[in-house]
């Protein structure tokens, strides 16, 4: 098996560290708005007077926009390539996060996101797919986990950059670097990607059996559950931390920013990690999972007034188990089935761990709200990210024997 990053063989037209930036780069822009959108919601809190359930729903509207399409998206880029799909995708990211400049309402505003959501499912799926099969025969959890790595840079630069941009620029301004920076990443990217041959990667005719769907339904599932860790801590932080814990906002916004500089350490190191246990993804997520269920239970108990310097270590541990996971999820995905199949498995994944991002966020909402304690809803988040470390280590047992 090559090494990782040796540029003999690399398929790409440049090599593979320049490649793995340009995927980089690629996520980061994507994740800055979708991620972004979330944290914004701070701002929706004020301009249509939602309660904090009401701010989940924002969360759920993208999502499931983008869990609607990733699996539709999957196969498409399965068929025709990572490059043409990314290419036109780009386009229609950016037209449709023009559409923002027209809202009005907070109706308006969800069904927007819903279509936002569909067309930012392209990014991760055609991303994902280029960085999977350009890396074959070669250890992938750590490329992956870099790749991954945009995910939490583009949140840690939204809840950075966000909530001082807003004041000044105002929300429109906003929306249209928004479509620009999606435009530009991702046909940056798409124009260093390998030409397609379609009949070598569908051309076999291997078709998906059932021990085959029995193993993807392990990372996918667990998955679902560690997804709830990531979405609400970018959909509460901040508020956790401007209402019971009397920072500012952009205070705030910055020990959030550092909890993704922790997702994002976590996924390059956690995949290192894997790749050095041969390829064993399942124990390392069980891992991650134990790490994040701690870290609720304790932020659940912390009292109002408490060291700013503790939370920025708190949260940064926290991201770092709660946003971590979502590579090594992706890569255990993509190895469960035939390559051939990779694209489908992966993006199937993703659709389902958006779909936990629909739930997860609006669950913590109401039991906050009809609870009137957010303690409560950090214990919630302990509980299942404690089952899914139960299950994840299950898995690793079972593969073991």
């Amino acid at each position: 098996m090559q090494k990782s990053f040796d540029s003999v063989e690399f398929p790409a037209r440049v090599g593979p560290i320049p490649y793995l930036g340009m995927a980089f780069m690629s996520q980061t822009g994507m994740s800055f708005v979708q991620q972004g959108l979330v944290i914004l919601g701070t701002f929706f809190l004020f301009m249509y007077h939602l309660n904090l359930t009401e701010l989940g729903f924002i969360t759920t509207s993208l999502s499931l926009g983008v869990m609607v399409s990733m699996a539709f998206v999957g196969v498409v880029v399965d068929r025709f390539g990572p490059r043409v799909v990314l290419f036109w995708g780009a386009v229609l990211m950016a037209g449709f996060s023009l559409l923002l400049l027209r809202v009005q309402k907070f109706g308006v505003l969800l069904a927007t996101l819903f279509f936002i959501g569909v067309t930012l499912a392209i990014v991760p799926s055609a991303g994902t797919k280029a960085v999977f099969t350009a890396f074959a025969d070669r250890p992938r959890g750590l490329v992956m986990g870099i790749r991954q790595t945009g995910v939490p840079v583009g949140a840690a630069l939204a809840a950075w950059l966000l909530p001082q941009m807003v004041p000044h620029l105002g929300m429109h301004w906003v929306y249209v670097a928004f479509a620009i920076e999606l435009w530009v990443t991702g046909w940056a990217f798409s124009a260093v990607m390998p030409a397609w041959h379609r009949v070598s990667v569908v051309g076999d005719g291997v078709r998906l059996r059932r021990e085959h769907w029995v193993k993807l339904s392990r990372p996918a599932l667990v998955a679902f559950l560690m997804v709830s860790g990531q979405y609400i801590l970018l959909t509460y932080s901040i508020a956790d931390l401007h209402q019971a814990h009397h920072l500012t906002v952009a205070m705030a916004g910055a020990v959030l920013a550092l909890s993704q500089i922790g997702g994002g350490v976590g996924r390059i190191v956690l995949g290192q990690v894997s790749d050095y246990l041969g390829g064993r993804r399942a124990p390392v997520i069980a891992f991650t999972a134990s790490l994040g269920a701690i870290m609720a239970f304790f932020v659940g108990l912390l009292p109002g007034t408490v060291s700013v310097w503790l939370l920025f270590v708190l949260w940064i541990f926290f991201g770092f188990a709660a946003v971590g996971w979502n590579a090594l999820a992706l890569t255990w995905a993509g190895e469960s089935v035939p390559a051939s199949h990779s694209g489908l498995a992966m993006s199937l994944t993703g659709s389902i761990v958006f779909l936990g991002s629909s739930i997860f966020p609006p669950l913590f909402g109401i039991v906050v709200d009809t609870s009137h304690r957010l303690a409560f809803g950090w214990w919630l988040l302990a509980g299942i990210l404690a089952l899914a470390a139960f299950i994840a280590w299950q898995a690793a047992k079972r593969t073991l024997d």
